[in-house]
């Protein structure tokens, strides 16, 4: 089959810019036949956007874009695929990395007000649809607000100097622990990002992914717009030598990222083979939660 189909998309419920509905119009228009939803540390809009999949004969899978702190201090991002968010370990983790991000929003516009700028946090709660603020809602005012130049200065120049705190971010080991209690898979995004490994060499890299294969990581993003030849070179040697499951994804965030096309990736560089979705599925009904946890991810309601 050569249906087009993209496991890694964020709408409005993290920093994307799209909404639900934004988003599978997007869907529809580049003939995407299955999707996965991977907001940000956010699980808001799986319902939604599930409903409108199945609407629209688009298969879907819930999903979340986790992340995690490994032992040397670095940050990753692990997606996890399939997942029942109504499952009550993973939601206990959940709301406490939530609430810890919802008290932390006073620190980070305490600091970016040193850098003279001014936001009044009743302002981001007025503004904001989701249960819990966190910095997501600080990065939205200044999209709304056009004050940087490219979504991702937000990031580099105001948002990631500032420093998660406790409880803000699952540990790697308890990432890839509350997705598999979840009944989902755990796949290791954007291994050559900054949140990922990017700086370290090969060697190195495949310690740490060795690493978070004895923790129970299931596979990698292998297919991504901005991989090299010489980054799916060497991720094919890692999914051979550890036997590692395969994902991909466009990382669509909508009019934040326009360059990017939801199951195409950036000039149509991404073709994401439709037997990635047949074999998560197939993967999936293994898992404890077997066959009701399938309906659960083709029509969430």
């Amino acid at each position: 089959m050569n249906y087009k189909v993209d496991f890694h998309t964020h709408t409005i419920f993290s920093d994307g810019g799209s909404t639900p509905e934004e988003m599978i119009d997007d869907a529809i228009a580049g003939e995407v036949k299955a999707i996965a939803l991977t907001d940000h540390d956010n699980i808001e809009g799986i319902c939604e956007v599930s409903r409108l999949a199945k609407e629209n004969n688009i298969d879907f899978l819930s999903g979340i874009e986790i992340s995690a702190l490994c032992k040397d201090g670095r940050i990753i991002h692990i997606l996890g695929i399939g997942i029942d968010f109504d499952n009550s370990e993973f939601l206990k983790a959940y709301n406490e990395m939530k609430q810890a991000r919802h008290e932390s929003v006073s620190n980070i516009l305490s600091i970016i007000k040193q850098q003279g700028i001014n936001i009044d946090i009743n302002q981001l709660k007025e503004n904001s649809f989701r249960k819990y603020l966190d910095r997501y809602d600080v990065y939205k005012y200044f999209i709304e607000n056009k004050m940087c130049e490219t979504a991702q200065g937000i990031w580099d120049k105001y948002l990631d100097p500032i420093p998660y705190g406790e409880k803000e971010l699952f540990r790697v080991e308890d990432a890839i622990k509350v997705i598999k209690q979840a009944g989902g898979l755990s796949f290791l995004a954007h291994y050559n990002k900054h949140m990922g490994f990017a700086g370290l060499d090969n060697d190195q890299i495949e310690e740490e992914i060795s690493y978070l294969v004895s923790l129970g990581l299931d596979g990698v993003e292998r297919y991504y717009p901005s991989y090299s030849e010489e980054d799916y070179k060497f991720l094919d040697y890692l999914i051979n030598r550890y036997n590692l499951m395969i994902s991909g994804g466009t990382d669509y965030h909508g009019k934040n990222r326009p360059d990017i096309k939801i199951g195409s990736g950036k000039d149509n560089n991404l073709a994401i083979p439709y037997e990635i979705y047949t074999n998560i599925i197939n993967r999936l009904e293994h898992l404890s939660i077997g066959k009701n946890k399938i309906c659960l991810s083709r029509s969430l309601l």
